[in-house]
């Protein structure tokens, strides 16, 4: 059933959290996830139990936000959340930024198909503010103490 809303929130693989910026700005718009199809098959190859991981965080996640509408798809991510965003009449497609390869692209489709997309800044793992680091033991004494804080 469609809604009225203008706005869908697209989840992927870095986003699965209830504190996502974007579900935390949409928390009344549908939600979609889509198992990347051509990825799972032409290129990470992940294995059944990671696949089902990935099932049971998204699951655990659906049950914790309030949004009402909530779907978990399979096939081609533009596809599927095209067709998703036009079920609901949507207009605007929120999600919050990855470092994954292909995000951009995604992005750059979707606005090429009249989609506004809202993209809310990808989360930082710890506050970290000096020089880039050459080798990863420097920069985990930096940011140790911060990444195991309660």
């Amino acid at each position: 059933m469609a809604t009225t809303s203008t706005t869908c929130v697209w989840l992927h693989g870095d986003g699965l959290s209830p504190y996502d910026a974007a579900l935390q700005a949409y928390p009344a718009a549908p939600v979609i996830f889509v198992f990347d199809e051509p990825l799972l098959t032409e290129g990470y190859h992940l294995t059944f139990k990671r696949l089902f991981f990935i099932y049971e965080c998204i699951v655990d996640l659906y049950e914790r936000i309030p949004n009402p509408v909530k779907e978990l798809r399979r096939g081609n991510v533009v596809e599927e959340v095209l067709d998703f965003c036009r079920t609901h009449r949507a207009t605007h497609l929120a999600v919050t930024e990855t470092y994954a390869p292909r995000y951009r692209e995604f992005v750059r489709l979707f606005e090429q198909q009249g989609l506004n997309v809202q993209q809310f800044p990808k989360p930082k793992l710890v506050p970290y503010s000096g020089i880039a680091p050459k080798r990863f033991m420097s920069f985990w004494k930096n940011i140790e103490r911060a990444a195991f804080r309660d």
